[in-house]
């Protein structure tokens, strides 16, 4: 796809295809880097008649609800599915151990902390539905998380989207 079909269906679709993105950017789908979507988005928004506000309004209820298909599939699943798509690495064990003992101490609040930290961002949907994290906790820290990644990413494209233009 080249920048100018990309561009053509922003302009036809708007909002609907950056909540798409979202959604599967959160789901961790490979080839959506928040980095460089996030600010993508704050710099499209700029360029059109959108609204900052609503995007980062529905930026945050996408990301939740990306968020969400991996923690009920994990919730529901459990270890499982686990073991069925990472098999026993060690590695991956030890990420699930470390991102449980940190959810729990911090009572759910470290998921918020870890929606803010780029990689595990987005996997941490996975130790959260593991444990059994309650739902209710799940979206409000997730959005609290996600509230601030997003403004902060979105808003910095938006706001340097002339100076971002200039370097393409």
């Amino acid at each position: 796809m080249t920048a100018d079909q990309f561009f053509s269906l922003f302009h036809q679709y708007g909002l609907i295809l950056i909540c798409a993105v979202i959604f599967c950017e959160y789901m961790n789908l490979p080839g959506f880097p928040a980095g460089v979507i996030m600010p993508s988005i704050g710099v499209l928004i700029a360029q059109s008649e959108l609204s900052l506000l609503l995007t980062i309004v529905l930026s945050i209820i996408f990301g939740v609800l990306g968020s969400l298909v991996i923690y009920g599939l994990c919730y529901a699943g459990g270890e499982p599915i686990m073991h069925k798509l990472f098999g026993k690495s060690e590695k991956f064990q030890s990420f699930v151990q470390k991102c449980h003992y940190y959810i729990d101490a911090q009572h759910g609040r470290g998921l918020a902390f870890c929606r803010i930290i780029p990689v595990l961002r987005t996997i941490v949907s996975i130790p959260a539905g593991l444990i059994r994290m309650p739902v209710k906790w799940f979206i409000g820290w997730s959005a609290a998380g996600i509230a601030v990644w997003n403004t902060v990413l979105i808003s910095f494209g938006y706001f340097f989207s002339e100076k971002i233009l200039t370097l393409l």
